[in-house]
């Protein structure tokens, strides 16, 4: 599961949208936790530095230069500890990633991530709840466009749970990696039962001008998955501060919650399914 959505990038950008120029003094890096386990998958972390604010030229082009390579990354399921692998990645950006085959994450089990580096200790807790699936999608051509779509997702929420839901897309297919979808974070407060809701596409902070929608010649994969509370308010910060940032070099003053102890960012399980779809099929004839 390639779930990376530029937490890391989004955060050299919210700690150098400012300047010294405003009497801030320079503040010390962060440590940036993008991790994840998936019902039936293995553990995957990304861990970065933030840039900090200073009156001195960074470049804030390339966030490889602010992976952290020599980490110790451990997680735990209460009875095993496995301790992860760092390697080189395409598939994500940053290309640079820990996991391990020696762990799998299982429904309703709980883990525990260490991360140790230099003098910084982060750790964080999740679960990892079940797997949900969309049972159908359908497309609508946006009103006032002739070549962008809407998509929408139909599944069916249990009345009887609590549940949180996060929806991702993936567009094309040079690429592996999942963005988190716009406005993509659903509380099942809002729903009863079958329900219809939008499904937009990620924001991605580099890259062509953002769109929500979709081209009619788009091939789509989309990550439906159940996720814990706290994963539910990370992602709805998150995407909520990247709207209203409006411009990828001025930051929010939207906070965004974190589960990670000594550091910032999110270590999260969730339930998926992916569903494969190009826009053309499901555009009404």
């Amino acid at each position: 599961m390639k779930y990376p959505v530029f937490i890391t990038f989004f955060s050299i950008m919210l700690f150098a949208a400012c300047s010294s120029d405003y009497g801030i003094s320079e503040a010390s890096s962060e440590l940036v936790v993008e991790g994840w386990i998936e019902d039936g998958g293995f553990p995957v972390v990304i861990l970065t530095k933030t840039l900090p604010v200073s009156d001195r030229y960074q470049n804030v082009e390339e966030a490889e230069d602010f992976l952290v390579r020599w980490a110790k990354v451990s997680v735990s399921d209460g009875q095993d500890t496995v301790v992860l692998t760092g390697m080189v990645d395409q598939s994500y950006y940053p290309p640079y990633i820990y996991t391990t085959s020696k762990m799998r994450g299982v429904a309703g089990h709980r883990y525990h991530l260490l991360v140790e580096y230099d003098d910084v200790r982060a750790s964080a807790s999740t679960t990892v709840p079940a797997p949900v699936a969309v049972d159908s999608f359908r497309v609508e051509k946006v009103n006032g466009s002739d070549t962008l779509y809407q998509l929408k997702a139909c599944f069916t929420d249990p009345v009887d749970q609590k549940n949180y839901y996060q929806f991702f897309t993936r567009v094309g297919t040079k690429s592996l990696q999942f963005v988190a979808s716009y406005l993509g974070s659903i509380d099942d407060a809002v729903l009863n039962g079958p329900t219809e809701v939008p499904v937009y596409r990620g924001h991605q902070l580099i890259g062509p001008d953002y769109t929500p929608y979709f081209s009619v010649n788009d091939s789509v994969a989309v990550k439906f998955a159940q996720v814990d509370e706290t994963a539910f308010h990370f992602w709805d910060d998150y995407t909520k501060s990247q709207s209203l940032s409006g411009n990828m070099f001025l930051s929010s003053s939207t906070p965004i919650r974190t589960n990670v102890k000594g550091g910032i960012g999110c270590w999260y399980g969730c339930g998926s399914t992916t569903s494969y779809l190009i826009i053309r099929d499901y555009v009404r004839k």
